[in-house]
């Protein structure tokens, strides 16, 4: 990562996001080198600091631990959290009673969900846990070999955040600072491909990062006109990275993609490493709990529940975020212990609902389902890998 960008251009230019932004980096680093044992000692103080807080300053969740009869120093990181689950609809309907009262109101900062919701909700962070997501993902983007200040491309397609796309201010701030460009929105046809494909050409970016479908489309038609330049890296995120888009990927520009996991709501929390082996999640930053709800022809199928350990001014504890992941039996070759997703399938909306009760995501119809598995894990168990005797096993990796 640039020492440029992040010790003095970020700080400087956007301070909103950035202040503090080398101690939040090191604090990162610092965790990403200690042993497994003190990761997850720390990210255990960091769940029961973050649920202190939530009990000592939030009426919702006070009244969920008394009526629970939980207390946050009885919280373990190897075991599921004794509380209901947060839902879309508690953010809608609660309102203030989520948000911590230990914020005054310069210091939170407003933001909506994403558009893939029908309705959209309005949730709070505190500033400090803003500019924490910022760099927690600036480490997250370093597995790809993305650092601030590299040349790169972003294509979204016509979800393009237009507030951004047409503010002068923003745009020379990400074209001159960041080294980003972002061509201009629109529904994802001919013409607008053909302008992607000129300025991409020109620019030859070293990254090019954006939703999952949108860079498929662009594969394909770099593909049929022919491609002279090829990025160190490409970034999916946004949508579920399909396996035949993944490949196409790769086959267009010659690596494999890397695959992001995030929300509006929490953030970025999740990123493939250079092994490609599924998703880290990042222990620094979230407590994830998977919920088994069906079978799929790749195992059990899981809805993933997220502790938000960043955002103090309105906590996400025990969040659905209605998306449904399969999990990997094995650890992965990089040598983190971290957990691991397999697979991103998408929005668990508009699902069957089975016998039992349980629902059913919308996104495994088509694979012959059977009966829902065990209780709610934290963690399920993986297997170690079986490293090849030719090749030296990698030890645990820094972010």
């Amino acid at each position: 990562m640039g020492i440029l960008h992040t010790h003095f251009i970020l700080p400087l230019t956007e301070p909103e996001r950035h202040a503090g932004l080398p101690g939040r980096l090191r604090q990162i680093k610092k965790f990403d080198r200690m042993s497994e044992r003190q990761q997850r000692k720390v990210q255990q103080d960091r769940l029961r600091k973050l649920l202190e807080h939530a009990y000592s300053t939030v009426p919702f969740y006070r009244r969920q631990f008394d009526s629970a009869g939980f207390h946050p120093r009885e919280a373990r990181v190897d075991h599921p959290l004794p509380l209901p689950v947060l839902t879309r609809d508690d953010l809608r309907t609660a309102a203030t009673w989520l948000v911590s009262s230990a914020f005054p109101a310069d210091k939170l900062r407003v933001a909506l969900s994403g558009a893939t919701h029908r309705m959209p909700t309005r949730f709070h962070r505190d500033i400090e846990g803003v500019r924490d997501k910022v760099a927690l993902k600036m480490k997250l983007d370093e597995w790809a070999g993305f650092r601030a200040g590299d040349s790169a491309m972003m294509l979204w397609g016509a979800v393009s955040d237009a507030a951004r796309e047409f503010n002068w201010r923003w745009r020379v701030y990400e074209g001159v600072f960041m080294r980003q460009t972002s061509p201009p929105p629109g529904v994802v046809g001919i013409d607008v491909l053909e302008k992607w494909r000129w300025r991409y050409e020109k620019q030859r970016p070293k990254i090019l990062y954006g939703r999952a479908t949108v860079l498929a489309a662009f594969a394909g038609y770099l593909r049929e006109r022919g491609v002279t330049h090829r990025p160190n890296a490409v970034i999916s995120t946004a949508e579920v990275l399909s396996v035949p888009h993944r490949r196409l990927l790769a086959s267009v520009f010659k690596s494999a993609p890397f695959n992001y996991y995030g929300r509006r709501d929490i953030g970025m929390i999740a990123a493939e490493c250079s092994e490609h082996e599924g998703l880290h999640f990042h222990p620094w930053g979230s407590f994830v709990e998977f919920d088994p709800i069906a079978q799929s022809p790749d195992g059990p199928v899981y809805r993933l529940l997220v502790t938000d350990l960043l955002n103090y001014g309105q906590p996400f504890i025990r969040f659905d975020t209605g998306d449904c992941v399969t999990l990997t039996e094995q650890s992965c070759s990089c040598g983190r212990w971290f957990p691991l997703a397999g697979k991103i399938l998408g929005r668990l909306e508009e699902g069957a609902i089975v016998a039992n009760g349980n629902v059913v995501p919308n996104i495994t119809f088509n694979d012959p389902l059977k009966s829902p598995v065990r209780p709610v894990l934290a963690l399920p168990a993986r297997r170690k890998r079986t490293v090849n005797r030719t090749r030296q096993k990698k030890p645990a990796m820094s972010a």
